[in-house]
């Protein structure tokens, strides 16, 4: 066998880790721009979906998030996606939002609720799927939270002991659940974002959701779980192992003064709990629909009018037992989002290729409900051009007083340059609104939390976005 001849070594070993450094470069510089790039969320206008926090000692939370940049390449945004897309005010900053409102459609927020219609429709509440409401519903401390009858009723961490029949009421101090600031903020984080918020908790929800484990006592004929919006009642009741052969889930509404009655209504199937046997039992009244589920199989989706907030004075849920008792096990309670509607612009007709933007923090988010444009004419001899950009901070624009030939005004236009003109030049014209996002602003969709890790407030932020 003839001797294997020596590998022949480069006579330029530095030029091949040059090239091979410099295609790796090139390779990742392409696939960032393309694909797939990290943001660092600076603000807390999407929490607590993504959360941007500070605590005013120099730390907090800030989520890290991959963007995907390929989809919006092959087809447009989804209704609900959220999305990175440079800042209509200032297109040298990107920023991420929700996109609520689609092209070729009317939108309007309106008593805490998102409406939208195609023209020649009517108004409606776009449907969330189950994984989207699970992301975006605010989860309550319900724990000790339940206003139990004085005998034979007991509440043990998040599990509601009905040795009799009887009534329990949701939530126990108040009369109505609120928009606090802090619902559903992960870990220990809820109490400390509220800290200084200004009139948050104001709003009065009644879209709720509650799931629990239901364990029905041998002598129980029936189970009653009822959703209070204003004076309007809408009571699901199922029945127990004592309930007649045959009977089906009920849902028994009563509405208030000026509306139409809603007639019961029987679910398909006929059902009754079992003795010693439990179940899952999901239930909620949100976006206009009472919805039952049990065991993950849906009994009830009844559609409801909508109720105005005036109308809207109390809220909650309670958990009734006639005949007999029983276990309300793991017992947990979620509100919706309120989209609050006292900023500028409430109401849209979106243009083909532009979108409204919501912030999921609707109390402390700038959104499309805010966006307008400052505007300068400015005279500089024979020329006269106009300059326009975003008034929403403290240093735009800025004056020089005093300066020689009259006072100086420094202003950032909405691409971030900076213009500078003598105030005795400059006519300031009214804003123009700027709060739909055109669709080439659009940079991608954000994916997953990949970070941070805060032990101390127990906060692990490893999730996907939706």
């Amino acid at each position: 066998m003839a001797p294997k001849k020596p590998k022949t070594k480069s006579g330029h070993p530095w030029r091949e880790n040059i090239e091979a450094i410099t295609i790796s470069i090139v390779i990742i510089v392409l696939f960032k721009y393309f694909v797939l790039e990290a943001y660092k969320i600076p603000t807390g206008s999407m929490q607590p979906t993504l959360m941007g926090w500070d605590n005013g000692k120099g730390g907090g939370v800030f989520d890290r998030v991959l963007v995907d940049k390929l989809s919006f390449e092959f087809r447009d945004p989804e209704r609900f996606e959220v999305l990175v897309f440079k800042y209509p005010l200032d297109k040298s900053k990107n920023f991420i939002k929700r996109v609520w409102g689609m092209p070729g459609e009317d939108l309007e927020v309106r008593d805490g609720d998102v409406f939208a219609k195609k023209p020649g429709e009517e108004w409606q509440i776009p449907r969330r799927s189950d994984a989207l409401l699970d992301s975006m519903l605010r989860k309550l401390d319900s724990s000790g939270e339940w206003h139990v009858p004085a005998k034979g009723w007991q509440m043990k961490g998040d599990t509601l002991i009905a040795e009799s029949g009887g009534q329990a009421l949701f939530p126990r101090t108040h009369s109505a659940v609120k928009d606090r600031y802090g619902d559903g903020y992960p870990g220990k984080l809820g109490p400390l974002v509220e800290r200084g918020k200004q009139n948050q908790g104001i709003n009065t929800v009644g879209d709720l959701r509650i799931r629990l484990g239901l364990c029905a006592k041998p002598e129980c004929r029936e189970v009653e779980i009822e959703f209070h919006e204003g004076d309007r009642r809408y009571r699901i009741q199922i029945p127990g192992p004592k309930a007649v052969t045959g009977t089906k889930v009920h849902l028994w509404s009563a509405l208030g003064s000026g509306d139409e009655d809603v007639a019961p209504i029987d679910s398909e199937a006929a059902f009754a709990l079992e003795a010693g046997d439990c179940v899952d039992v999901e239930a909620q009244n949100i976006d206009d629909q009472i919805r039952l589920k049990i065991d993950g199989k849906v009994f009830l989706e009844v559609p409801i009018p909508p109720i105005r907030q005036i109308d809207l004075t109390d809220s909650g849920i309670s958990l009734r037992t006639t005949g007999d008792g029983a276990e309300f096990r793991d017992i947990r309670v979620w509100r919706d989002i309120y989209y609050t509607s006292d900023q500028k612009y409430t109401r849209w007709s979106i243009p083909e290729k532009h979108y409204v933007m919501l912030g999921d923090n609707t109390q402390d988010s700038s959104d499309s409900r805010d966006w307008s444009l400052g505007r300068y004419r400015v005279h500089e001899g024979d020329q006269v051009t106009e300059v326009q950009g975003n008034l929403r901070h403290n240093d735009n624009p800025r004056f020089s007083p005093g300066a020689e030939g009259g006072s100086l005004i420094f202003f950032s236009d909405d691409l971030g340059e900076r213009h500078v003109f003598r105030q005795a030049d400059a006519e300031q014209l009214n804003p123009a609104q700027a709060s739909l996002v055109p669709r080439d602003l659009i940079r991608g969709r954000a994916v997953v939390v990949v970070w941070p890790i805060v032990p101390s407030l127990d906060v692990y932020r490893f999730r996907w976005v939706r």
